[in-house]
C-alpha cells in the first residue's frame, strides 16, 4: 500500500472533513483516505453513496435530540464526559458546528493518525466558536480516521459557514499506544469519529460503509452484517481493509484474519435517553462472512503493547523500487507496508517477531532483503531502521527523535 505524506498549505478551506488527517494510505488529493471508497476510471465504487434523509429539525436549525438511540450531547457536555472517562471505549453522539481549515504543516515523521497532527478541524457549540482565532483543533475536536463512515459526504459539504453535524465518537482508542510517551495521555483522550450520522439538517441513512483505498471486497454490507450483527444491535461502523493493515484501525486484531477482512463496530439497543453506549468490535472474513474474532470496544486494562517505530535508508533513487517491511509472527504476516519516514508506529504485544525488509517494484518483491529477529517487551519503545546499500540490506536500532 503506497502511502503519501499529507501536507496542507495556504488558504482557508471550509470543508467538513480533515484535510490533513485520515489513516493510511495518506494522500494529498481530495477526498482523504477516510472519506470513503475511491475508484479509477471505468471502475465501480465498492459501496453505494449514502442517502440523506430529511430531518424535522432542519427547518428550525436545531439538532436532533437523539441519534443511534443516544442522547445528542453538546460539545461542552461531551468534553465533560471525556474528561470524566465516560467516553473511554463507549459510543456517544455529539452535535455541534464543524469547520475545517487547511494549514501549513511541517513534515510529519512517524506520526500516528490518532495523534491528530495538523488535522485542522474545529468543533464547537456555535458557528462563531469555529472561528480560527484562538487556535484549531484540540483534545475536544474529534479526529477522522480511516474507518470513519460517511466522510465522503462531509468532504463535499463545503460552504462559507460552519456545517452542523452529529458525530458518533468514542475515546481511549487502542491506537493511542502508537503515540510516543509525551503525547500518549492526550492520544487516549482523543475522540475518534466512527460515523457522521447527521449533516446540515439531514440524517444519513444506515447501511453506508467505507473501504480502504485499493481494497475491493467481494461481500456486500448486507451479507457482512447478516452474520456480524445480532438481533437488536445497531451498526456503527463497517470498514473493509487488508488484514495486514489492521494495525492502522485496531492493533489488538493484528494477528487475526488474512486477505480482505471487515472491521465492524456495533452498539446495543438504546432507549433514547442514554448518554453513552458500550461498543463491540467484530472482525469478519470477506471470504465467507464468518466472524473471526470479537472483543469489546473498550480496551482491556491489561493491554500494554510496545511502540515499534520502523524506518529505512535507501540510497538508490534511480531504481523504480521502494523499501517495504513485514512484521511476522512465525509464518503469519501481521503487518505489511511501505517503509520510510511516513510509516506509522505499530502497537505490538509482547513476544518474539521477525522484521523483514525488502524492495519492491510492486506487485513482486525484488532486490535486497533482510530479516531481524526482535523480542518485544510490554510497554517498550523500540525503533529499527533497514539500510539498503547496493545489493545488501541490514537492520539496526536507531533513535527516532533524531533527524
Amino acid at each position: 500500500m503506497q502511502r503519501a505524506l499529507n501536507a496542507c498549505f495556504g488558504f482557508v478551506l471550509v470543508v467538513v472533513l480533515a484535510a490533513c488527517s485520515g489513516g493510511p494510505p495518506r494522500q494529498t488529493s481530495t477526498p482523504p483516505a477516510s472519506a470513503g471508497p475511491t475508484q479509477s476510471a471505468g471502475e465501480q465504487p465498492t459501496t453505494p453513496p449514502p442517502t440523506l434523509l430529511p430531518s424535522s429539525a432542519a427547518a428550525s436549525g436545531a439538532f436532533p435530540a437523539t441519534m443511534l438511540g443516544l442522547r445528542v450531547l453538546t460539545v461542552a457536555a461531551a468534553a465533560a464526559a471525556l474528561a470524566a472517562g465516560q467516553l473511554d471505549g463507549r459510543f456517544a453522539a455529539v452535535g455541534g458546528y464543524w469547520r475545517q481549515y487547511a494549514l501549513p504543516c511541517p513534515f510529519p515523521m512517524h506520526m500516528p493518525d490518532i495523534e491528530g497532527f495538523c488535522a485542522g478541524g474545529k468543533l464547537a457549540d456555535s458557528a462563531a466558536g469555529t472561528d480560527m482565532n484562538g487556535g484549531v483543533g484540540g483534545d475536544n475536536t474529534p479526529i477522522a480516521m480511516p474507518e470513519t463512515v460517511n466522510g465522503d459526504l462531509l468532504w463535499s459539504a463545503s460552504s462559507d459557514s460552519a456545517a452542523r453535524v452529529v458525530l458518533i465518537v468514542h475515546a481511549d482508542d487502542s491506537r493511542a499506544w502508537q503515540c510516543a510517551a509525551d503525547p500518549q495521555i492526550d492520544c487516549h483522550k482523543h475522540m475518534v469519529i466512527d460515523d457522521v450520522a447527521w449533516l446540515n439538517g439531514s440524517a444519513i441513512a444506515p447501511g453506508t460503509t467505507s473501504s480502504e483505498n485499493g481494497v475491493q471486497p467481494t461481500m456486500t454490507l448486507a451479507q457482512v452484517t447478516a452474520g456480524a450483527i445480532k438481533p437488536g444491535e445497531q451498526l456503527v461502523t463497517a470498514y473493509a481493509l487488508a488484514a495486514t493493515h489492521m494495525t492502522y484501525v485496531d492493533p489488538r486484531l493484528m494477528d487475526k484474519g488474512n486477505g480482505i477482512v471487515w472491521l465492524v463496530r456495533v452498539a446495543p439497543p438504546a432507549a433514547g435517553a442514554d448518554q453513552t453506549a458500550a461498543g463491540t468490535v467484530r472482525l469478519v472474513s470477506d471470504a465467507d462472512g464468518s466472524v473471526i474474532d470479537e472483543l469489546p470496544l473498550a480496551v482491556d486494562a491489561a493491554y500494554n503493547p510496545a511502540r515499534l517505530v520502523l524506518d529505512s535508508q535507501y540510497s538508490d533513487n534511480s531504481a523504480d523500487t521502494a523499501p517495504h517491511f513485514r512484521l511476522l509472527d512465525g509464518a503469519t504476516v501481521l503487518a505489511d507496508d511501505v517503509l520510510n519516514v511516513s510509516t506509522q508506529p505499530l502497537a505490538v504485544e509482547a513476544g518474539s517477531y521477525v522484521l523483514h525488509a525488502y524492495l519492491t517494484d510492486a506487485p513482486q518483491p525484488s532486490g535486497a532483503s533482510c530479516d531481524q529477529q526482535i523480542t518485544v517487551v510490554a510497554g517498550a519503545n523500540l525503533a529499527y531502521k533497514a539500510s539498503f546499500t547496493g545489493s545488501t540490506c541490514t537492520w539496526a536500532r536507531f533513535d527516532p527523535s533524531s533527524p
